[in-house]
């Protein structure tokens, strides 16, 4: 993660994550090109109906918005790449999965089941920031959402604004087999492909997006999720899926997964698609 001290230098971080111009930018959330010039020599903030547009349309999290935009600046930890944040360099070190484990699930009022379009698109968002080029279409998500809720969560920051999200299919069998076996890719799948809760044998829940923008919302969502399998799962079910990111296949071999392919993204050579699947019965129990 790196230091942001002024609004200025991540704003510019933030565009050549992006690869966008100044022009663009200003295009994008309606203002003068001087404007963003300003506010990246930090020469003058940002006002409040622009604030929620970074926020809102832009992905950027509540919080470095507030804690960046204002004339005595709180700096703030940001990854583009995992597009999360910190406020402190101690609680952006990487733990062990075992940490995310808790005789009793973390409760919090924060959390619930997604069912707003702004959120799918979000996840949608996601997927694209981590170089997915072919997110799957939103009715396949919001099926997935009814289909099983309770592994359809997001997490609002205390602002009301999203800060996290698990997005997990209840997927055909031979659905799956396709995938794992290279013969269907992830952005083919339909709303057909997915299936109802305990019809399957043995049951498929396919992870979709994981996502949070901060550690603290990421314990919480990702504890409620494994509290799902502790206490709901059946006993033989394969959690499966693919990911772009480095440190989320760490995490999933630290709980059991076994990565079965990788393939190099034509689009972006220095990254790889990783297929998962287990399940985390002896992580749950404490096996391994």
């Amino acid at each position: 993660m790196k230091k942001y001290h002024t609004l200025g230098e991540f704003l510019l971080d933030y565009r050549n994550h992006r690869g966008i111009t100044q022009i663009d930018l200003a295009a994008m959330i309606d203002v003068d090109v001087r404007t963003v010039i300003r506010w990246e020599k930090n020469e003058s903030l940002i006002k409040g109906e622009k604030e929620k547009i970074l926020i809102e349309n832009m992905g950027i999290p509540h919080q470095v918005i507030r804690n960046l935009n204002t004339e005595q600046p709180i700096p703030v930890y940001f990854d583009f790449e995992r597009w999360g944040y910190s406020l402190t360099l101690l609680s952006s070190m990487v733990r062990h999965s075992k940490d995310f484990i808790a005789e009793e699930e973390y409760h919090t009022t924060r959390i619930e089941t997604i069912s707003y379009d702004k959120d799918f698109e979000f996840i949608s968002y996601i997927q694209k920031n981590q170089k997915n080029c072919s997110p799957l279409p939103l009715e396949v998500l919001k099926t997935a959402a009814r289909l099983l809720p309770d592994l359809n969560l997001l997490i609002r920051e205390q602002s009301g604004y999203h800060g996290g999200h698990v997005s997990i299919f209840p997927l055909k069998f031979e659905v799956y087999e396709k995938i794992r076996d290279r013969k269907m890719k992830e952005n083919e799948l339909n709303v057909n492909d997915l299936t109802r809760f305990k019809d399957e044998n043995p049951e498929v829940f396919y992870f979709y997006s994981i996502y949070s923008n901060s550690l603290d919302n990421s314990y919480y969502l990702v504890n409620r999720m494994l509290s799902y399998f502790k206490m709901q799962a059946p006993e033989a079910y394969i959690f499966a899926g693919i990911t772009f990111q480095k440190l989320k296949v760490q995490r999933f071999r630290e709980m059991g997964m076994q990565v079965v392919w990788e393939k190099t993204m034509e689009a972006h050579p220095d990254l790889k698609a990783t297929f998962i699947s287990g399940n985390f019965n002896e992580f749950l129990s404490g096996t391994i």
